[in-house]
C-alpha cells in the first residue's frame, strides 16, 4: 500500500504541475488582450503585482516537480538533509491541503452538474498526493529513508 500511494502521489504531483504549465500556456496564447478598447490599466501580467504571481507560479511547479521526483525515484528520496526534505514535503502537503479546499468551496458553491463531478476528483486526487507527502514528512522527520 504505501508504494502505490508514493507512486500514485507522485504522478498526480507531476500532473497538477502539468496542469498549471499548461493553463499559464493557454491563458497567455488563446485571451485576448481588450484594455485599450476598454480603456482600462494595462493588461496581462504588467506591474510588480504580476512579476509576483508569476514567481509564485514559477515556484509552485518547481515545488511540485521535487515533490514528484522525491516520492517516486527512490535515487532522489533520499537527496539532501533531513530538515530540507522535511521542509519540501511539508509545503506540497500544505499545497495538497489548499487544493482540497479550494475544490470543495468550489463544488459547494455549484448546483449539481458535471463541475461538482470535476471537483470531487481533484478533491480525491489531492487527497491522495496529500497522504503521499504526508507519509514523507513523517520519515523525513524521523531521518529514515522511504520505505519500499
Amino acid at each position: 500500500m504505501t508504494l502505490f500511494v508514493r507512486r500514485a502521489g507522485a504522478l498526480i504531483l507531476a500532473l497538477e504541475a502539468c496542469y498549471l504549465l499548461l493553463m499559464e500556456l493557454a491563458l497567455a496564447v488563446f485571451v485576448v488582450d481588450t484594455s485599450e478598447i476598454d480603456h482600462t490599466d494595462t493588461a496581462g501580467y504588467g506591474g510588480l503585482g504580476g512579476v509576483l504571481f508569476l514567481a509564485a507560479e514559477g515556484l509552485t511547479v518547481l515545488l511540485l516537480l521535487w515533490g514528484a521526483a522525491a516520492l517516486g525515484l527512490a535515487s532522489f528520496a533520499d537527496k539532501g538533509p533531513w530538515w530540507a526534505r522535511a521542509a519540501g514535503f511539508g509545503l506540497v502537503t500544505v499545497t495538497q491541503v489548499l487544493g482540497v479546499w479550494a475544490a470543495t468551496s468550489n463544488a459547494l458553491a455549484q448546483d449539481a452538474g458535471p463541475d461538482v463531478l470535476v471537483n470531487a476528483v481533484m478533491v480525491l486526487f489531492a487527497l491522495t498526493a496529500g497522504v503521499a507527502c504526508a507519509m514523507g514528512l513523517r520519515s523525513a522527520a524521523r531521518k529514515t529513508p522511504l520505505e519500499a
